[in-house]
């Protein structure tokens, strides 16, 4: 690749910039072609070779094959992630622990008689009213299923489904103990790492290692391996989805309103607009309907698959009605589990209301090619701050003079009951309209919480541009659509379909559940033939890899665009959207230094 710009001229080719100065970002900013959203990096491409050095002779090195090199990084990747066999152990048995103790917090909810829990008097009131202590032994029924209705019928199919997911784990835990424990003394024994030391070691530094490694024992006996090729191993699969987004394969002409939709895609093929999608229910079935199976033994994509669309619908839509006739029962996972995690959390800090996160279809926008999840994740952890910043230049004065008023008032309120808690705690437990006072305290001081959070700031320096050019340096996403409309109303409301509040990301989930197989039924069997089309069209052979998307291979020749610094412009339709791969192989190249591209 000896095309590629180096030096200084590169490295200021390759960062965002927009028409005007920032008062926020002024250092970001350079005269040069305004596509291009790009942060520094340590160290841009130079020419180099990644093909062999020279395939290893001799039977005195006593080399080890191992067949199965994706699942073979893949666990070298997870074992890293993970920090070591002792978490891992850890961390499978408190997930089987977390599923019993869900099993059993499902299962309560059959013993509580709800309605004999609501007319239940205590305390205070029970004395008042003449009556015995109360003894909450009364409101748990004997005979749970008595009588028997579909709500526990759905409740009890949670709980087996629950419980198989529960034994399958703890069977997969002794199955993958033998292999996690050979991945260990992998990285003890041939890169020299312990256990302790990959609490700190970068996982850049371990692939180097393995590429060392591979000079002195043959991991590959067809070629010497590169960092791009292990990394291209591991994410096989999530490069497909993310090309796929890219291009907007995984957009369905489906109505804006439905949760969980995306930015919108221009479709010429149909005439009309489509909305990305592709909430975590989804993202399963795919991965499971799709991506499972494409590939053979050997790493390549089955021919039959490419030439059988009429048996992917059928699998898509057997999987829809499977799913749709189980949507009841699986949508009391996250239910559960939303409580569970989140109830203690919002009763302490009311504020995380407000709090947001990135959407799972965000997540599969933003990541690059060949940038393996813990890297995304850092990358979208340090732009957090700098989303919600973008956020607050759009302040709605009506909406922040009503919340003032609401915090003074309940505000106020919980002040004044808590004054009353120092003169006497007896007087909180005194009744109001059917409650006592400990409870409108509570009540009125989240009230209060939640809406303090709603108030605009008032120190806050109003800049969307400048906001959203510190944003972009993270995401590296920047629709042409977006430039010179930083403040705009449509720009607003696109980012937020992406950086969500966090009780909407959940409540899309659990809807999703309902969603997807309306999606799978109807919606994606009539976008079979363009899924298998982008398969075919954007799959290339490599030697010691096998099949991969040819956008993660970062040929230029095939996919490059000149808007984003590609020496060579191919046609519209092939080249990634928004310079993506462009992008990709700057971020790349700036996290694993030592790997030199090949030349093309």
């Amino acid at each position: 690749m000896s095309f590629l710009l180096r030096g200084t001229i590169a490295q200021q080719l390759f960062k965002w910039s927009q028409g005007r100065e920032s008062t926020l970002s002024t250092n970001l900013l350079a005269e040069i072609p305004p596509e291009i959203e790009l942060s520094d990096y340590r160290r841009l491409p130079s020419s180099g070779c990644e093909s062999p050095t020279g395939l290893l002779h001799g039977e005195d090195l006593k080399a080890e094959l191992i067949l199965e090199l994706d699942i073979f990084f893949e666990r070298l990747y997870e074992y890293f992630c993970a920090k070591g066999l002792r978490c891992i152990i850890i961390k499978w048995i408190i997930e089987i622990l977390n599923v019993t103790f869900m099993v059993f917090a499902i299962g309560f909810f059959l013993f509580v008689d709800w309605g004999a829990l609501g007319h239940l008097k205590c305390g205070v009131e029970a004395l008042e009213l003449g009556e015995k202590s109360c003894d909450l032994m009364k409101v748990i029924k004997s005979d749970p299923l008595v009588p028997f209705t579909f709500v526990k019928l759905i409740t009890i199919g949670s709980m087996v489904i629950l419980m198989t997911y529960g034994i399958i784990n703890f069977v997969k835990f002794f199955v993958k103990l033998r292999s996690t424990i050979n991945v260990r003394d992998f990285y003890y024994n041939c890169l020299k790492v312990t256990d302790l030391e990959i609490q700190t070691i970068s996982w850049p530094k371990v692939v180097e290692k393995v590429v060392l490694l591979q000079k002195s024992r043959q991991l590959c006996v067809v070629k010497d391996l590169s960092e791009h090729d292990i990394i291209m191993r591991i994410m096989r699969k999530e490069n497909y989805l993310i090309g796929m987004v890219n291009k907007g394969i995984i957009a369905f002409p489906i109505p804006c309103w439905l949760p969980g939709v995306g930015p919108t895609v221009s479709s010429r093929a149909h005439g009309r607009k489509s909305f990305l999608m592709l909430p975590k229910t989804l993202e399963w079935t795919l991965n499971w309907c799709i991506f499972q199976s494409m590939f053979d033994s050997k790493f390549c994509v089955r021919k039959d698959f490419l030439t059988s669309p009429s048996v992917l619908k059928k699998r898509l839509v057997f999987v829809g009605i499977a799913m749709l006739f189980l949507s009841p029962i699986l949508v009391i996972f996250p239910l559960v589990y939303m409580f569970l995690r989140h109830a203690e959390e919002f009763y302490n800090h009311p504020s995380t209301a407000s709090s947001r996160r990135w959407s799972n279809l965000s997540r599969w926008i933003l990541r690059e090619y060949n940038e393996v999840e813990h890297f995304f994740r850092h990358r979208m952890n340090n732009c957090t701050v700098q989303s919600l910043n973008y956020l607050k230049q759009f302040p709605t004065p009506l909406i922040s003079i009503i919340a003032k008023f609401i915090s003074f008032i309940f505000g106020g309120l919980a002040g004044i009951f808590i004054i009353l808690g120092f003169l006497g705690e007896s007087i909180l437990e005194g009744h109001v309209f059917g409650r006592n006072l400990f409870w409108y305290t509570v009540v009125f001081g989240t009230i209060a919480t939640v809406s303090r959070k709603v108030v605009a700031d008032e120190l806050q320096v109003i800049d969307p541009e400048g906001a959203m050019s510190l944003v972009v340096q993270q995401t590296h996403y920047m629709p042409k659509r977006w430039r010179g409309r930083e403040s705009s109303e449509l720009v607003r409301k696109e980012f937020e379909t992406l950086f969500q509040y966090t009780i909407t990301v959940l409540l899309e989930e659990m809807a999703s559940i309902f969603i997807t197989p309306y999606l799978l039924i109807f919606v994606i069997p009539k976008r079979t033939n363009d899924i298998l089309r982008f398969i075919s069209e954007f799959t290339v052979y490599v030697d010691g890899v096998g099949d991969v998307c040819s956008l993660s291979l970062f040929d230029f020749r095939r996919h490059g665009n000149r808007n984003y610094g590609s020496p060579l412009d191919a046609a519209r339709d092939v080249r990634s959207s928004q310079g993506k791969m462009e992008k990709s192989l700057l971020s790349f190249q700036s996290t694993y230094t030592s790997w030199e591209p090949s030349q093309i």
